[in-house]
């Protein structure tokens, strides 16, 4: 086959633009090329891609399957690709060859039905675009299809992982061509006898069911259309595995059941089905054991539908459903889902679910190939999915941290973590997880949990059942040692906030307690945290010590807010007050609007409103000039004020980058820094001079300080 060959058959009934088939035609070059080299894999892109044309797959993802073969991955890196293809295909390229490169299946987990329900949205949530799993699936399908050249534990292997998790999956994007021929070719060599048996009885007369259902299909056409109903009719024969699986749902022989030819019809209204019901009655005997009413009586999961088995031309039996569009829909894609009562189990991510849904619609209804780039499974999934080293899938809140992993697997693991693995990696307990990472946990033998965890702003929990396992280790122990450990953490605070002044009985009267025996205690066990006891220390510091700084202010804003109207109000630049304003006349803001400012060449800060057309059309490059700006009033109510922050650190490159980053993340002005560093002990004293709003927690930049590599301590005093 030649690459023009290969661009006629994928891309042909389309017509492109120059840039296009250029593009099309290099992807058809470089999935020949590794066509012809040895092969990595049995399967190769090219036949992937070809199942995917049947499908009226966008061309995109055409593109990016013939890109994925893995004898590419050698010789053409994603840099290459995002170079040649754009980042779009870059990144469907890396979602489908790292999902190919998933091998975590466990096939003796056959009958853990939780388990599997967990690894098929563990696999959704890895594709950051849904295409990529579509892609996936077509792999899985090409892969059956040369599965009989395979040993016999391969085959049962392959066979086992389709019929647990592709098939469901393709069942519920509602992709019906992957679907079928997924579950035939697993249940052809999972089952090989029975398949021979079902597919020898089918065989001689598929062709005629097949012309007996169109037959049939014509006929009702003829019946409702006498009556002026409009209807839309399908039907299809069933495939052998769905015929396998009645047969071994109701234990019946195949000769026994009545919908190896179904029809279906859809009206628009409920009233509409039962005149059809009538009419088809009327023509036609019906089994009346095989009916069924879901319209009257709804199944729990909500589905609505008229099942009906008539005795048809020849003597035959028919299975017809009627239901309305609406129905349909609904038991396609509400409530009702087809795949949540053929498979019969539960869905553990509503959010999950829903996306599930879109996709089903979209891939049916829709038209246009760029679509499926609004799907992202993972973004709409509460959860991630985790595994610990032996492949069981873990649930988890996003956010998760390895010691939320530790916790959720036993309470004593969590209890004598230390450390932890993360895909083989020594990564920190904080380390946010993702969806697929596997997860390794280091324990001592006789551990104990650090109050540490519980700080929120060290981030090492995120679950609250992870932080009452803690707290609930720290209320048994010894109650001197509560007392002992709660009062080295009240003075270590003292200490870092400069507070040595503050009265213990002032912050004891805080929290409401007797003594401060009372307080320690709760400390040590947690039940006050660190951020609770920053925010009373910080309530009781005397504000004298920047009062004159507040006050001026504050009379500059009076004055401000005396001496002018609505017409003349005044707007300041944060962290920069001192810096000219004036307001734009194309927009006229007035005090209340929601404001921006804009670096006006030789004039100082002009003020926007944020809605204001001249703003909204800015260019790239003037959207740099954008600058925070709030009204006199604001500020007013929310002073800033100067203070000192000390660290302590071990010299590093990068450590003054890191800690500005730090105060930038947390809006934070810095006024003036001296930075002194002893080469000969390696170690680096910083003094920053910055600016404060007056809601500022300073525990909480404390403790993020305190978390940059290399920062022994921290502490601050405010002038």
């Amino acid at each position: 086959m030649t690459s023009q060959e290969l661009y006629k058959q994928l891309f042909g009934k389309n017509e492109h633009t120059p840039t296009e088939i250029e593009r099309y035609s290099k992807a058809c070059e470089l999935a020949l090329e590794a066509f012809n080299l040895p092969a990595k894999s049995i399967v190769r892109s090219i036949d992937v891609a070809d199942i995917l044309a049947k499908l009226n797959i966008d061309e995109e993802t055409l593109v990016a399957t013939l890109l994925s073969d893995g004898n590419l991955e050698d010789n053409y890196s994603d840099d290459y690709i995002r170079s040649s293809f754009g980042t779009s295909t870059a990144e469907l390229v890396h979602g489908i060859r790292k999902l190919n490169q998933f091998k975590e299946f466990d096939v003796e987990r056959k009958s853990d039905a939780v388990q599997n329900e967990r690894l098929r949205q563990m696999l959704l949530a890895m594709t950051s675009d849904i295409r990529i799993m579509i892609v996936k699936l077509a792999y899985r399908v090409a892969r059956l299809r040369h599965l009989k050249y395979e040993d016999e534990e391969i085959r049962h292997q392959i066979a086992a992982e389709t019929e647990l998790i592709f098939s469901p999956l393709a069942n519920r994007l509602g992709i019906a061509q992957l679907k079928w021929e997924l579950e035939d070719l697993s249940f052809r060599f999972l089952y090989p006898q029975k398949y021979k048996e079902i597919a020898s009885l089918l065989q001689s007369k598929r062709a005629e069911r097949e012309l007996y259902i169109q037959d049939m299909i014509k006929q009702l056409e003829d019946l409702l259309a006498q009556e002026n109903i409009k209807a839309k009719i399908s039907g299809r024969p069933k495939h052998i595995y769905s015929i396998w699986k009645k047969m071994q749902r109701k234990n019946l022989t195949i000769d026994e059941l009545f919908d190896l030819r179904a029809v279906r019809i859809y009206v628009d209204s409920v009233t509409t089905c039962y005149e059809a019901l009538g009419l088809i009655h009327s023509k036609w005997n019906y089994v009346k054991q095989e009916f069924d009413d879901y319209i009257a009586t709804p199944k729990e999961n909500g589905y609505q539908s008229i099942h009906t088995v008539v005795i048809g031309p020849e003597g035959k039996t028919v299975e017809i459903q009627i239901r309305t569009h609406e129905m349909h829909h609904n038991a396609e894609y509400g409530i009702a889902a087809h795949w949540r009562y053929k498979e019969g189990g539960k869905s553990y991510d509503s959010n999950l679910e829903r996306s599930i849904a879109n996709v089903r619609q979209l891939l049916e209804n829709s038209d246009d190939p760029d679509v499926f780039k609004e799907i992202s499974t993972e973004l709409q999934s509460q959860n991630i999915f985790v595994m610990t080293p032996t492949n069981q899938i873990i649930t988890l809140r996003q956010g998760s941290t390895p010691l939320d992993f530790a916790y959720n697997i036993h309470t004593e693991l969590g209890h004598r973590c230390r450390g932890a693995k993360v895909n083989g990696r020594i990564q920190p307990l904080s380390y946010v997880l993702k969806t697929g990472d596997k997860v390794e946990i280091l324990a001592v033998k006789n551990g104990q949990p650090s109050r540490n965890w519980l700080n929120p702003n060290l981030g090492y929990l995120t679950s609250s059942s992870a932080r009452n396992k803690v707290r609930g280790w720290f209320n048994k122990q010894n109650r001197g040692e509560n007392i002992e450990a709660g009062e080295a953490l009240y003075h270590r605070e003292i200490k870092r906030l400069h507070a040595e002044e503050i009265d213990v009985q002032d912050v004891v009267a805080r929290f409401k307690l007797e003594n401060s025996e009372i307080l320690f205690e709760d400390l040590g066990k947690g039940r006050i945290n660190d951020r609770q006891l920053n925010n009373a220390i910080q309530s009781l510091l005397k504000p004298e010590k920047h009062t004159a700084v507040q006050t001026q202010r504050s009379i500059n804003f009076r004055e401000a807010a005396a001496g002018a109207s609505e017409k003349h109000a005044r707007a300041y630049v944060v962290g920069a007050s001192n810096l000219s304003t004036n307001l734009a006349p194309c927009c006229t803001p007035h005090p209340g609007d929601d404001i921006v400012g804009y670096v006006t060449r030789g004039r100082g800060i002009t003020v926007h409103k944020r809605e204001c057309a001249n703003i909204l059309n800015l260019n790239h490059n003037e959207q740099q000039r954008l600058i925070q700006v709030v009204w006199d009033k604001e500020l007013a109510e929310n002073p800033l004020y100067s203070a000192e922050l000390h660290i302590l650190a071990f010299d590093r490159k990068g450590l003054l980058r890191d800690v500005m980053s730090v105060l930038t993340d947390m809006d934070i002005n810095l006024i003036a820094s001296q930075t002194e560093t002893d080469q000969q002990e390696r170690s680096v004293t910083m003094k920053l001079t910055i600016e404060l709003s007056a809601g500022m927690n300073l525990g909480d930049l404390l403790d993020r300080i305190e978390i940059v590599q290399n920062v022994e301590s921290a502490s601050i005093k405010t002038l």
